[in-house]
This record gives structure tokens, sequence and C-alpha cells, in this order.
């Protein structure tokens, strides 16, 4: 029952709100300034109508900052902008897949797909032992410290790989698309009238090695058909043919068995009769439906597997996609209905209660209707975003494959049925793909166990329900039974739902001027001559003088009241992600009446409304007006900040330790220079921005099996363009960029120097000349005079360990006093040293010139490697180092792969040099990953990532490719161990120190033990 609205006598207003409380606190500091001075309280005192008008426009001002927050940022267009970071529900409380149960929700959601299960605890036995089932057995020998292919009494156990089985959707078409069966209706034939007769014809499932060349084949480009049909005790059937696949000729003979499902009511159908039904057309049309149905159920997978690439998790992955195996079962049982009972309906309701049972649906739900089951929203959007509703997960975890079938299960479910009084003499019986019942489990009439990894299917067709009614048996129409049986499954499916409400909107609220200011002076009687009236012309010049100066003394408190107005208006910039210029507000008074002349007017005659009100930027420079009278940009700056803070404590993230730690070394001078806090407002803004980037995407790993998808027509190769100087990173990585202030997380080459090159000049004698690349395109030239080529290759790897370079320009060292000097490619000279009398000294000034001049090398960035992801495909590929104890008590160090996790990132960056910042990035990556993980962070030199970044990108090219075609896993072999070779040997490099005195010791770099070296830039 709705509540009465009325008007309370005393609504409770809050301070600001209620004009008597607002008098009374005035007079009350009235009493305490003045003392004895002023004792008339009266209210016809002027000071008492001043008071009395400010209180009310105080009110005002109460109502409006009371107004619901949607009404204060709702703009003019009615409308919230999206730079409120008011994430709806979708954006901000949904996340990338984490759980089983999110993977499992996101694959249902995939049109042509049913259900979906992960089996992680998939294991073979050897001996008495269960063996992880992944690509290869594990062992760790703890005699050799190594991990083996041989089998010892400890295996290694990875973690985090799934074998995916998929349960594809019952096709109108086609059937149960997880086999290859055709049901035939109404074959053509002189013999027998239409639907007398009702085939099924078995041919091999999609993924059967016999079909695979028949995958990409052209349905319609079948042709030289011939049938035939080998003896047997099933009727076989033997069909030849020649197709074309990518505009080339090819042949097939493709083998099925044949089923008779219904025969014609007093006639017997014979292996005869079914020759005579696969003629040319009809075996054509059978052919072309087997061909499009296969290629159907190998597009879906196929989309399955790039919808869990794109979606995996950190330090997972999916070793087998593939769909379930049926295991069908037929059932016998004596059912006693009353005398009243619809036999055809009592039959459609027995097998769609058996098949519930064995294969329960999946429902979707409308967020509405989730809510009325009493979901509060953050259960609802927890989880991944899906396309076609909502998925109750109770409901999800109901429907995990069956591992026995419980006779006594199904009769309970018979019996629920209106109409039906007994069942008796129950018994079931397994089938197996040859389409014979499986040795052993056959008869069963208590429990029928299901092989691990399939799916029972219920079998109509095979199984033999009889009815009593009275005991005297009856046979209902099977017809009319399987209509039934269809209407029954289309009143219980809830089907993947498409257009409709899928978020709760942002609310929006009524839209208000609230800058809009009316004066007080509005609000005095008409005989102080300040309203809209004014005064008579009539009075004498000492009358309008009095009136301005009322008018003066009042402006005060009107701009004041006006300049509140303006910063409520302003509510909607202070709270959003825009690049704003000013966080206080206000606003020119110059529509009150004869207000011109009380306002002071510079030497050029302008107002402030001229200087400083039109003028209202915090951040403009030279300073203006505002900022000397409102807001400076050191204001600016810290207000800015700190909304900022507040937006980004709603998300539970802060900036505060980066503010205190992202700084740049001068290492000449060793002097800090802070973040300029511009730099950190633009920091800021960016992270709110990609927020509901990163919070969906944060446990998320990167595909590295990207694919061509180009509908209708999709092939699903690999996309090369998506490995490398792409955005295909993991979610970790880019919000461990957004934190650590780098600005392009991109996967990319950050070293700055690339091949080198020995090539002669034409001087006489002869100089040998040495060429770097690096991946901007630029190049790097050092000339030397040298004896021989020899020479000049004893001191090439020495240079390369000192040069690191910019785009586009050279560092040359050439002449008898070694003068270093700089030129563009121009060969303009940019920069000249002084001479130096030995090339160690010149050396030490090239160093640190380079070290400098590196800063514009574009390096800043990382590299994020998942263990999991090397770990071997068959028994050739190298294994990482381990710490195997001799007395085999592991505590995790036997296995290198799972959960594991290196960052790898230059050290030669001016702040990747500074230990402190080191340090905060280090708890950083800490804090960030998942907490079952395990990280290894690295930070190595300019050779050893040249190294590593080139390997890195032919293992994932290989990987991509290898995850397309197996038969290239030479190429992974290789990748993989240079890979496993490289990454487990890596180790940190330290900023460069000098030894001090006491005194020096705040102006230098001291030597700390572990996190310094002495020297120039180690190599």
């Amino acid at each position: 029952m709705d509540k009465p609205k009325v008007i309370k006598k005393d609504p409770g207003l809050i301070a600001d709100q209620d004009y008597a409380f607002l008098r009374e606190a005035g007079l009350s500091y009235i009493e305490k300034l003045s003392g004895k001075i002023w004792t008339d309280y009266n209210e016809h005192d002027p000071g008492i109508t001043i008071l009395e008008a400010l209180c009310y426009a105080i009110t005002e001002l109460g109502y409006r900052t009371d107004l619901p927050m949607e009404d204060l940022l709702t703009d003019a267009n009615g409308k919230i902008a999206a730079s409120q970071t008011l994430f709806t529900a979708k954006n901000i409380l949904t996340q990338s897949p984490l759980t089983v149960n999110d993977y499992r929700k996101l694959l249902i959601d995939i049109v042509g797909v049913h259900n979906a299960w992960f089996l992680y605890d998939d294991f073979y036995t050897v001996g008495k032992k269960g063996i992880p089932a992944g690509e290869i057995a594990l062992f760790a020998d703890c005699k050799l410290d190594a991990l083996s292919y041989k089998q010892t009494p400890h295996p290694v156990y990875l973690s985090g790989l799934y074998k995916v089985l998929l349960d594809l959707d019952f096709d109108q078409q086609f059937g149960d698309m997880n086999n290859g069966e055709l049901q035939v209706l109404n074959p053509s034939s002189s013999k027998f009238k239409g639907g007398d007769v009702s085939l099924s014809v078995i041919f091999p499932v999609w993924n059967d090695a016999k079909v695979a060349s028949l995958l990409a084949a052209d349905p319609d480009s079948a042709t030289a058909i011939s049938t035939s049909f080998p003896a047997g005790n099933n009727i076989t059937i033997k069909i030849d043919f020649s197709y074309t696949i990518g505009g080339a000729s090819a042949s097939a003979s493709l083998t099925g068995i044949i089923d008779i499902d219904l025969q014609p009511s007093g006639k017997q159908v014979t292996a005869s009769d079914i020759q005579d039904f696969f003629g040319a057309n009809f075996t054509a049309q059978v052919l072309n439906l087997y061909l499009l149905k296969i290629q159907r159920s190998k597009h879906i997978v196929q989309t399955a597997i790039r919808t869990l690439n794109e979606n995996r998790n950190l330090c997972e992955d999916f070793v087998t996609v593939t769909t379930i195996k049926d295991e069908e079962i037929a059932i016998c049982c004596d059912i006693e209905v009353s005398p009243s009972a619809d036999m055809e309906q009592i039959q459609a309701k027995v097998f769609y209660a058996i098949e519930e049972y064995l294969n329960p649906s999946v429902n979707f739900y409308l967020l509405g209707e989730l809510q009325d089951k009493g979901y509060t929203t953050d259960t609802i959007f927890e989880g991944p975003v899906l396309q076609h509703g909502f998925i109750d997960t109770a409901e999800l975890e109901q429907t995990q494959l069956r591992q026995e079938i419980y006779a006594s299960d199904i009769i309970s479910l018979i019996m629920d049925i209106d109409g039906v009084l007994a069942a008796r003499n129950f018994l079931m019986t397994k089938y197996g793909a040859d389409d014979k019942p499986v040795a052993g489990q056959t008869a069963r009439s208590w429990c029928m166990p299901v092989t691990t990894g399939c799916k029972p299917v219920f079998s109509e067709t095979k199984s033999k329900l009889l009815f009593y009614k009275n005991q005297f048996p009856y046979l209902p129409a099977l017809a009319e039974v399987r209509d039934t049986l269809k209407w029954l499954r289309a009143v219980k499916a809830r089907n993947k739902l498409s257009g409709h409400t899928d978020d709760l909107a942002v609310p929006t609220g009524k839209y208000s001027p609230l800058e809009n200011y009316t004066s007080i002076e509005y609000l005095f009687p008409q005989t102080y001559g300040i309203g809209a009236a004014g005064l008579p012309s009539t009075v004498s010049d000492e009358r309008k003088a009095q009136a301005r100066q009322l008018q003066a003394y009042l402006l005060l408190f009107d701009q004041l009241l006006a300049d509140f107005f303006s910063q409520l208006s302003g509510a909607r910039e202070l709270f959003s992600t825009d690049n704003i210029v000013q966080t206080y507000y206000a606003q020119f008074l110059g529509d009150i009446k004869n207000i011109q002349p009380i306002y002071k007017q510079d030497g050029s005659l302008k107002t402030i409304n001229q200087l400083v009100m039109q003028n209202q930027d915090s951040t403009a420079s030279p300073v203006n007006d505002w900022q000397k009278l409102y807001e400076s940009n050191d204001v600016f700056s810290d207000r800015r900040n700190r909304f900022l803070d507040h937006l980004m404590s709603r998300f539970g993230e802060s900036f505060n330790e980066y503010v205190l730690l992202n700084y740049s070394l001068d290492y000449t001078t060793q002097q800090e220079t802070h973040i300029t806090p511009a730099n950190l407002i633009d920091s800021k803004i960016s992270f709110l921005k990609d927020y509901p980037s990163i919070s969906y995407q944060r446990g998320r790993a990167f595909n590295y099996f990207p694919q061509n998808y180009f509908p209708p027509n999709p092939d699903f190769t690999v996309d090369v363009s998506k490995l490398w100087d792409t955005d295909n990173v993991s979610g970790l990585e880019k919000k461990l960029c957004h934190l650590g202030g780098i600005n392009n997380y991109y996967r990319r080459f950050l070293y700055c120097i690339g091949n080198a090159t020995i090539i002669t000049t034409a001087d006489t004698p002869v100089k040998y000349k040495f060429v770097f690349s690096n991946q901007h395109g630029g190049t790097l030239t050092s000339v030397k005079a040298y004896a021989t080529q020899d020479e000049l290759n004893n001191e090439l790897p020495s240079f390369m360990d000192r040069v690191l370079a910019g785009q586009s320009y050279r560092v040359r060292a050439t002449g008898v006093n070694w003068n270093i000097y700089i030129t563009d490619d121009e060969d303009n000279k940019l920069a000249i040293s002084n001479d130096f009398t030995s090339e160690q000294e010149a050396n030490i000034a090239l160093a640190q010139f380079i070290t400098e001049f590196n800063t514009e090398c574009d390096a800043d960035g990382l590299h994020l490697i998942e263990h999991l992801l090397l770990r071997p495909r068959n028994n050739q590929f190298n294994f990482p180092p381990v710490c195997l104890d001799p007395n085999c008590d592991f505590c995790g160090e036997q296995d290198p792969y799972s959960f594991k996790m290196s960052i790898v990132l230059p050290y030669w960056p001016v702040h990747f040099r500074s230990m402190a910042f080191r340090n905060y990035f280090e708890d950083i990556i800490r804090q960030e990953v998942p907490a079952h993980t395990m990280v290894k962070v690295c930070w190595i030199n300019d050779q050893s990532l040249f190294d590593f970044e080139n390997a890195y990108k032919a293992w994932i090219t290989a990987l991509a490719n290898y995850s397309f075609d197996k038969t290239t896993i030479a190429n992974l072999l290789t990748a993989n161990n240079t890979m496993v070779q490289l990454l487990f040997n890596l180790h940190s490099e330290y900023p460069v120190a000098t030894l001090h005195d006491c005194d020096e010791s705040k102006d230098t770099n001291p030597v700390m033990l572990g996190k310094t070296i002495l020297g120039s830039l180690k190599k």
C-alpha cells in the first residue's frame, strides 16, 4: 500500500534552509560583536533588515545545494555527461572471466553453444599414480636437480591448464551438432508413403581425422557421387565423391551407419529398401547436409577458441577445446497411467523429464527477472559481459556433467508427472559410437556410469516405454508425441535473448540554472532606494550618494553569494574528467540596477568584468588578474588534484605514492626534479577515463592467438599484425603503466640500438667504420682509424655496450685527440666536445653524453611473460632451471611454470635508475598481480634487451602459428628453447654510483650494496 503524500507541519529543515534558525544565529553573532554599542534589535532597524535579506538568500543557496546529485550534474540538455565517471553497472561491476563459472557463461553466450565444461583434473594413470595430462607429463629428478620427461616418483602437476568441452545446441536442420548423425525423414520411395519411414545416418563427428579434409570443402561442389552398402550386422553405407577445396579438385570416401527410427505400420523396411532410398539426388542432399553440419560445428568451436583466447586469464591456458562426446542411453520401463490420461502427452512429458535430467539446459534471464528473484545488482553483474541476457550462477552450477545416472532419480521424475500411477521393470542400456550396446553396460537397473568427459543423451528410438491403462497396453502415436515434445521444449526454453535492456542507466535529473542569482538589493523595502524602482529623480545628490554607499556595502555580500551559486553550477566540471582551467567560479553582477558606477575602473577604463570575470583561467601564462584575485595556478593544481583523488578513491585507487616517488634525476648534479602538477593531473584523468577497461581487464592476459575474423567468411587464421607494435597486452600491463607514469604500454621494441654493420671508407690509409641502426629507422655512426678489421672487431663489442642512440642522430668519434661530436642526418655538426688526451677520457665523456642523449629514446615500457606459455608441448622442449631438495622436500620450486610470470624492463631510462622509483614500482607490481601468482622483476641492459625482445617476438609469432597449425611445432620448439635460455638467465642492472666523503653524500649517488654499480653504464 502506498504511503499517503502529505506536507509535514514540521519538515525538519536543515540549518542552511531554516530561515528562523539563520536569523537567530545572526542576531546571536551581532550581540557578541556589538556588545553594549547596539541594543536596538527591532525589525525596522536597517541592520536587521540586511540580516533578514541575507538569511533569505542563504536559504535559497541551501535549497539548491540540497538538490539530488543527479539534478546538480544534469546539463541544459537534460543529460549527465559521460565525463562524470558515473559508470554504469555493466561497465564497472563486470570483469573479464576469472572463475570457471565465468568462462562457462562466456561460452554459453555464444550462438550455437548449449553448455560448456572445464576439466582441470584430467589425469591418465601411470602405474598407480595420476599424472596430469597436459601436452606431456613432467617429473622432478631430485638427483639431477632438474625436470625430466622420464618417469620418477615425483610428477610435476601444472596448474592453470584446462580442457574445454563444448555441448553444441540442437539445430532444427542438423540435429545434435556434437555428432555426425543426420536424421532423414520421409525418404523418397514408391514403396512407402511420406512420413512412414524415418532413418538416421551416423557419419563421423566433425573432428574425426577421417573427415578433416572436408571441413574446408565447398558443400555444393560434390560430384561423381556413388554409393555402396558393404555387408555387416548394421546397414552400412559408403559414399564416394569428388569435391573442390580452394579451387582445387579432390576426392573422398565417407562411411556411415544407417538406423531405422520409424518403421511403417504393418510393413518392414529391409536393406534392399534402404538401398532404393539412396538414389543419386537423395544421396547428394544427404552429403551436402552433412558437409554443412560438420563445417558449422567447426565454426562454432573456432568461435569459442577465439573467445577464450581473447578473454584468457593471466597464467592460465587451454590445452584443448572440442565438442563433447555423446553416450546414448536407452531406457526400458513399464508405466501405469490413469484411465483418463492423454497417452501422447504423458509420453512426451516422460521423454522431456529424462532429457532434462541427463542434460539440463542453461537459462537466460532478463535483468528485471533476476532482480525479482532477489539478486542484488553487484551479484547480477558479477562476471563477464554477456550479449544475450544474464545467467543465474546457482542454476549454472546445477548443470555439471553427470558421472552416474541413477534409476531412482528418473523413476521419481516419472512419478511426478500427472496421470502416472506406477513405473516398473526399469532398465538402462548404454550404446557406443558403433551404435551397438556397450559390453557390461546393458540392462542396468540401478546405476549407469558415464564415461569421464562424455554427455549422456536420451535415445528415443532405442528406448522402449510401454504404457498401461487398467493393465492393458497402449501404444501412443509417435508423430503426436514428437510434436508435443517440441512444444514442451519451446515452452520451457529460455533462449539467448536479444534486444533487451541489460544495464542500469545512469539516472538523469532535472536541469536547473544553478548559477542564476537575484541580488539581495531587490529584497529591501522601496524606501531604501536600491531596488528595481530606484530613487525618484527629485531626490538630492546626497540621497543618491547614500543609496550608492549602501549598494557598495551590500555588493560584498552579493558577490560572495553569487560566487557560491556559480561554484554550485561548476560542480559538473569539478567532478568530471574534462580538461578544466579553474576550480573556483565567479560571475559578474552587472544586471543590478545602477551598479556600474560602483565598480572601480583601471587606467584603461576596464572593469572587473573585463579584467577578471572574462578571463577565468587559472592555467594562463603569464599570470592574469583572475589568478591574482581568485585562484592562482598553484591553488588550482592542488585543488584539481584533490578532486581527481576523490574520483579515484571511489574505485579504491590512489596516486599518492606515485606523486612522492615519480621524479627525474640529473645524473650530473644528482638533483631531483619532481613531477609537475599538470603532468600529474593528465595522468589521473587518463587513468580515470580508461578505468572501466582497466578494471574489466585487470586479470586478463594478452591474446597470443589473434585470429582473422571477417564475417560472413571468417578464416580464423593468425593475424600477425596483432602480435607486435600493438595494444594487445595484458590488462595488468596496462594498469601498471598507468600507475607508473608510462605513457606507451604497446608491445614494441624498447631497446635503442639494432644491428651493427662494418664497412670500409675510401680514406688512405683505409678506415673501418661501423654503422648502427635502431628500431626507429635512424642510424648511429662512429668513425675511427683502425689498422685492421680485426682491430675494429675487437673494439666493436665495447662500443656497442656504450652506445644508446635516439632517433635519426649520429655519434662520431674520430681524430688524433679523440674529439667527440654529434651530427644530424645531413652531417651538420650539432655539438662538439673538448679535446681529450686519451681514448679513455673520450670514452668516459661519450658514455656520459649518451646517458643524457638516450632519454630521447622511447624506452619507457615493460614486457610481461607468463611462464605457463613456455611449457613443453613434446619431450624435445628444454626446461627452465629448478631448485630441488636432494630429499625431494618440495616447496613449489619444482614447478617453474604454474602461476609464475616475469616482468622485464629496461634499466637505463632516467627514472628507472632511481632505486626509490624501482622500489615503488616493484611494490605496485606485487600489489596488482593476482594474489595466487608469483612475479620476478628484472631491469636489464640494452644488449640483453636487444636479445630478449628479438627472441620474444619470434616466440609469440611461433606460438600463434602453432595454435593454428600444430605441424609448426618445430618452429615453436626452437623459439621456446631460446626464450627459456634468455629469460631464466636475466639479471637486474643497477644505477651508477660514485665514491664520496661525508660532505658530498647529500649531493651524490652513494654506493649501496645490491643497488648500485661503480663506473659507467654496464653492458
